[in-house]
């Protein structure tokens, strides 16, 4: 019942609008102006600085909160699904027609509870990614191919664990978030080219 719970709880925290409410606090309509996306960027793009922090970090409290109660639920393995249904819920809200964000600030919530040592590396990968290919999409999907690769060497190579999942999930968090934040970024990367 705990690993059922844990998945419901992450998916609707996930769901919870938050970017569109600051967005409103602001009087910017994300969904509406710019990209239409309410994530980070777009905040950036149509309300300034304040407004895209605030959106930032408002989806990684989001994404903590529903791997922490994912802990509190089911312990480790509710980190994990609690985290995963949490970016599933971000990206394919159920409200919104399964319509919602590209799930990176809600991932990188999850990442500072499950995985926290890859975080800042993962933020430069990106950085540099969209710098080099002069596209978010595309430095996002050379983030999720560096992610899905240190989740996968990381246990072998005996690298530090710190708070978080068990290292052998990590590759299941890695492949599973990709899963789901992939084919936005994809379609962006496609209309970059």
């Amino acid at each position: 019942m705990t690993m059922l719970a844990a998945p419901v709880v992450g998916y609707l925290i996930g769901t919870i609008p938050t970017a569109e409410w600051l967005g409103r606090l602001w009087k910017v309509e994300l969904r509406k102006e710019g990209s239409g996306n309410p994530g980070t960027a777009n905040a950036l793009r149509v309300g300034g600085l304040a407004l895209a922090v605030s959106v930032l970090l408002v989806e990684m409290t989001k994404g903590a909160t529903a791997a922490m109660l994912g802990d509190f639920i089911a312990g480790e393995r509710g980190i994990l699904l609690a985290g995963l249904a949490a970016i599933l819920g971000n990206v394919y809200n159920v409200w919104y027609r399964f319509g919602g964000g590209k799930g990176l600030g809600i991932t990188a919530g999850v990442l500072l509870v499950a995985w926290p040592w890859v975080v800042p590396a993962v933020v430069v990968v990106i950085g540099l990614g969209a710098w080099l290919t002069r596209s978010s999409g595309r430095g996002t999907i050379v983030a999720v191919a560096f992610l899905v690769a240190a989740a996968l060497a990381w246990e072998p190579l005996g690298l530090p664990r710190g708070w978080g999942i068990d290292p052998g999930l990590l590759p299941i968090l890695a492949a599973g978030a990709g899963l789901v934040i992939l084919p936005k970024h994809l379609a962006d990367a496609r209309k970059a080219s």
